[in-house]
């Protein structure tokens, strides 16, 4: 009886921790919004782009926090997705390539090729939703 009691409580927990972790989620959107539109009128094309895929992240999060309280399960598939954003976005707003250590370029192109390998065997294993 106490194993039941403990998991309905921790699930309990758990659901309210990504309640919050929704609210902050969306507070940070709205502030990334705002910090997109703010550059665009600024023409600053680049931190526009930095904003916007910021943004994209900060759904994809949001999106992973909402089906884990709808389901309680989240596919790793989605977490991949949001791993290679996350790289393509730290390799986008890199301003200075010449600046970066070699091993910093090395181990990022490492990641992108691990979770490639992931995604790939993933999709092929038929992971569903």
């Amino acid at each position: 009886m106490r194993g039941k009691e403990l998991t309905r409580i921790l699930d309990t927990i758990f659901d309210l921790v990504g309640w919050l972790l929704e609210i902050i989620v969306i507070g940070i959107m709205g502030i990334a919004i705002f910090k997109t539109f703010q550059y665009l009128m600024h023409l600053d094309l680049e931190n526009t782009l930095e904003e916007f895929l910021f943004l994209l992240i900060l759904l994809e999060i949001y999106e992973l926090i909402s089906l884990y309280l709808k389901y309680h399960h989240v596919s790793m598939r989605r977490v991949v997705e949001l791993g290679v954003i996350a790289i393509v976005r730290k390799l986008m707003i890199v301003k200075d390539y010449n600046s970066l250590n070699p091993f910093t370029l090395i181990g990022l192109g490492l990641v992108i090729v691990a979770l490639g390998w992931i995604y790939v065997n993933l999709r092929e294993s038929g992971q569903q939703e």
